[in-house]
């Protein structure tokens, strides 16, 4: 009788529990986004939303701020309306000492970008129950922007009532669109000259908290290819080659006397240190990828570039500043390269700039010599990559040597002495599996993942064992599933032993059944015991 009382109370409990465990951190009731190309030229992206908050995580951490960056020197931020309805129906609006501008955190230690301002809308009156609503427009004048990109993204961390993106554009301008991952139709109405295409969505499921994947853009791909995110791309250029030479003539030297001087003080340095000029070349673009690097997108610049000559002069500058950069002195240099503009993958359209995620230098010689598009390489598969004329380009993939070979010398950084004549001795991990790591967290996953990579490691390492020591014969582990293969081996060696690390995963884009396979070869693999050897004095 216990038993079934104890039965009844668990059930209850759990019943009562259920939906509280449920209810979503906060609930947008709507959330509007409309682009508009008006007859001059002008632009205008306008943001309404409606959103219920439910947890205090949701109040003072996910949605307490908005924020909005724009450029003064060619954009209007307006704020339409913004307020706090409390739960018992009391209005409070967002007084001005709540509308902070800041500099945004990508533009700074870059004083060219200094004039970018960040809206940091903080909502007032908030409680659990409150409902923020929020409208706001970012008016681009006509001579910033020549052609409407837009690239729109549908899911939030919180589910949507009513998603709605809205294109509107002068009847004479056609607009090339394609909604990735979603099956819903625009509708199309006309009036005072104007042709506006309405895409609504109902209750969208919000996205994963912790997906996986990569930082910034590039996380973007992988979200979209794996069919995670649905986005919607949508631009008035005529053809993709037409946009690419318009974002070509970006790509300029300058003066050019500086760049020539740049180019002639590295190839004396090359010769100098006896290396190619192409290298003395990328160890320079290396060094400010890594300490100049300013993380304004492309697309916050206004698909703007400063020339080549201003980046030597003030040392630092964006991912397609340097790109540039690279590129005027591999031509100083008279050396062969190209421009790769890497973008979103949609299956009809490929007219304008709104995809676009990543640009780099493509010469050939990459692996050897350069810090970035190693990334990019990984992921072609899932990108469109070009050259500005349009051109199709395959990146150079770096991969490490079949085979790497590596000897550790026992000592106190890899031992522990658990007791006299005794050793315990743990092996490094091989780096190359660290991209993937953050991808095998979890045991299960309810979405598609992309990894950013394959991998096929072959590591040995041979041990060293101190004198006077022996070591305890271990049992070869191999596991082979769909998704790849994975193997220790150990060997008796003279003065040692060699421990041989294979890892393979062959599949990229992983469902929840596969992921299983790929879980499981990454716990074995993560299992220290198989990198632990024991020794002891006879």
């Amino acid at each position: 009788m216990r038993i079934l009382y104890l039965y009844i109370i668990t059930s209850i409990l759990l019943l009562i529990t259920w939906p509280v465990q449920a209810t979503p951190e906060a609930q947008f009731r709507k959330l509007h986004k409309t682009y508009t190309l008006h007859s001059d030229g002008s632009q205008e992206m306008r943001v309404q939303k409606v959103l219920t908050l439910h947890t205090h995580a949701a109040m003072n951490s996910l949605y307490g701020e908005t924020f909005i960056v724009y450029d003064p020197q060619y954009q209007e931020l307006k704020i339409h309306e913004s307020y706090t309805r409390q739960k018992d129906g009391t209005i409070i609006h967002t007084p001005a000492n709540a509308f902070v501008e800041v500099l945004p955190a990508s533009a700074a230690n870059a004083p060219a970008y200094n004039r970018l301002k960040e809206m940091v809308v903080v909502h007032t009156g908030l409680e659990l129950g409150a409902t923020i609503y929020l409208d706001y427009s970012i008016i681009s004048r006509s001579n910033y922007l020549p052609e409407l990109d837009v690239c729109c993204t549908v899911r939030e961390l919180s589910p949507i009532d009513e998603f709605v993106c809205r294109i509107e554009i002068p009847e004479d301008k056609t607009c090339h669109y394609q909604l990735l991952n979603a099956s819903v139709q625009p509708t199309e109405t006309h009036e005072q000259g104007m042709k506006t295409l309405t895409w609504t969505l109902k209750h969208v499921q919000p996205r994963p908290y912790s997906y996986p994947s990569l930082r910034g853009n590039l996380g973007l791909a992988q979200q979209v290819a794996s069919g995670m995110m649905p986005v919607l791309i949508a631009t008035t250029w005529d053809n993709h080659t037409d946009a690419l030479a318009w974002l070509s003539r970006q790509f300029v030297p300058g003066n050019q006397d500086i760049v020539q001087a740049k180019a002639q003080e590295l190839s004396q340095i090359s010769k100098e240190k006896l290396s190619s000029i192409r290298q003395a070349i990328n160890h320079y673009i290396n060094r400010l990828y890594k300490q100049a690097l300013c993380g304004m997108t492309l697309q916050e610049t206004g698909y703007r570039l400063r020339p080549a000559s201003e980046i030597i002069r003030t040392a630092y500058g964006t991912q397609a500043e340097l790109v540039n950069l690279h590129i005027q002195l591999l031509q100083a240099a008279g050396l062969d390269a190209k421009v790769a503009v890497c973008g979103l993958a949609p299956t009809e359209i490929q007219e304008g700039l709104a995809g676009t995620l990543s640009i780099l230098v493509e010469d050939g010689n990459r692996c050897a010599n350069s810090l970035h598009g190693n990334m990019e390489a990984n992921l072609q598969n899932y990108l469109h990559i070009t050259d500005l004329e349009g051109e199709k380009l395959s990146l150079t993939v770096c991969s490490p040597p079949e085979a790497l070979k590596d000897t550790l010398t026992v000592n106190k950084a890899y031992t522990q002495i658990p007791a006299e004549g005794w050793r315990i001795i743990t092996v490094p991990t091989p780096a190359e599996a660290m991209p993937l790591y953050a991808y095998a967290t979890n045991t299960s996953i309810r979405e598609n993942i992309l990894l950013p990579q394959t991998v096929n490691i072959n590591h040995k390492t041979f041990v060293h064992l101190p004198q006077g020591f022996n070591w305890s014969n271990k049992t070869n582990k191999t596991l082979s599933n769909s998704c790849g293969e994975m193997s220790f081996h150990y060997q008796s060696e003279p003065n040692g032993v060699t421990i041989t690390q294979t890892l393979r995963v062959t599949s990229q884009l992983l469902t929840p059944d596969e992921y299983k396979a790929f879980y499981a070869l990454m716990a074995e693999w993560w299992d220290i015991n198989n990198r632990t050897l024991i020794l002891k004095k006879p």
